[in-house]
């Protein structure tokens, strides 16, 4: 109930204020760039030093594991991330959009491929970009006492009784502390970023959610509720990545038109999103797609 409640609260406050989810175009005839036809080897073409590094014009902006739609995707690069290209694949066409696939590695050393169609060459070294944020984050530390000693079950039964009591801040301690101690208890970190939320400290549930949907790739609350967060802490990129990945996910718990009106919501959240970057284009695509539906 509390994660419904939250979606619908925080949602209704932002919008009043202002899978792959990645970025490709439609899938059209798809080429095996690993082998040329004859079966020799591939000799990747140089890259020119004026092209070393490349920015993502439009995200969310898939990484995957080969040069291929088909290819798993590691990780999903936000608008604006650079990376350094390690070598260009051969041309394809893809819907409409005639472009390489690119070998490429991230600011935090993560190693793949993009399809080129929307990078922008010629960009300054990643050092100063906006990298993907990592796949787990460190949780905050605690403003509460922990009695040494104890394992999850015992920290996760005092955040209960925390919580029970309306200390929430102790609750939160007791939680994050429990889930240090076990990182597998997966939905400890939603029921942490409700905690979080409540508290008002945005951040530390973004940090809780990008944990969560580590774990939960697919979930579709995990990426609205973080999308809600990033807002909140005005990191716009992320925000606009994780709720293009919403869009795409069916809620839990949802199904029929009730399933359809959480997508709406969504919706109109990552519209505030591009809003709020200064990204009207964005929106306005966002916009269509709502309508759409």
């Amino acid at each position: 109930m509390r994660r419904t409640a939250l979606f619908l609260v925080w949602t209704a406050v932002l919008i009043g204020a202002s899978c792959d989810g990645g970025k490709e175009p439609p899938v059209g005839e798809v080429l095996d760039l690993t082998a040329p036809p004859d079966g020799g080897a591939v000799v990747p073409p140089e890259v020119p030093t004026a092209e070393r590094y490349a920015e993502v014009a439009e995200g969310p902006l898939n990484l995957r594991e080969e040069p291929t739609v088909d290819s798993a995707v590691i990780v999903q690069l936000p608008a604006r991330a650079r990376v350094e290209i390690l070598s260009k694949g051969r041309e394809e066409t893809i819907g409409e959009d005639t472009d390489r696939w690119y070998e490429v590695r991230t600011a935090d050393g993560k190693h793949g491929y993009v399809f080129g169609a929307f990078l922008t060459l010629g960009a300054p070294a990643p050092g100063e970009g906006t990298p993907a944020p990592p796949t787990t984050l460190e949780l905050p530390g605690s403003a509460t006492t922990i009695p040494g000693g104890l394992g999850p079950v015992e920290l996760l039964g005092l955040s209960e009784e925390a919580e029970t009591a309306g200390r929430l801040t102790e609750a939160a301690d007791y939680l994050a502390a429990a889930l240090t101690a076990n990182p597998e208890h997966v939905k400890g970190y939603f029921h942490l970023s409700d905690l979080y939320f409540e508290l008002e400290r945005y951040a530390d549930a973004a940090t809780a959610l990008e944990n969560f949907i580590a774990h939960e790739p697919d979930s579709f609350w995990g990426h609205n509720n973080l999308g809600l967060a990033c807002i909140r802490t005005q990191n716009y990129p992320r925000a606009i990545a994780v709720l293009e990945r919403a869009v795409q996910l069916q809620p839990e718990g949802r199904s029929g038109e009730a399933g359809e009106e959480a997508v709406r919501l969504a919706y109109r959240n990552l519209i505030a999103a591009y809003q709020a970057n200064r990204d009207t284009e964005g929106a306005e695509r966002a916009r269509r797609r709502m309508d759409a539906l």
